[in-house]
């Protein structure tokens, strides 16, 4: 994949970080006992933080923390985010799909 990926192989990456995050552990409700909501909070942040860190091992991909937030690279799709590692997979791959959609009008 070069870095700005052909069509498939975008689809293919999005269906793939896709998956992933639905794997993510599910959080405790608010209604949950607190210790209980807090272990999940944590599990699901520790695992969101684990995916991040495992995409970006492709030498292709980059994570860059500026001053507040994350700002994630791959397949030359880039996404930021300021409330954590879920919120930037979720605004990548919602980026993704946006410059997939821009590449089919042109």
């Amino acid at each position: 994949m070069s870095k700005r990926a052909t069509d498939d192989e975008l689809l293919q990456l999005i269906h793939f970080v896709k998956a992933k995050v639905a794997g993510l552990p599910a959080m405790a409700g608010p209604d949950a006992p607190r210790d209980i909501y807090w272990d999940s909070r944590d599990a699901f942040h520790k695992a969101a933080a684990d995916l991040v860190a495992e995409l970006v091992k492709d030498p292709r991909h980059r994570l860059t923390k500026p001053l507040s937030g994350f700002r994630l690279s791959m397949a030359g799709v880039t996404a930021s985010c300021t409330s954590g590692e879920s919120g930037l997979l979720s605004n990548w791959i919602a980026a993704a799909y946006r410059e997939l959609d821009r590449r089919t009008l042109t």
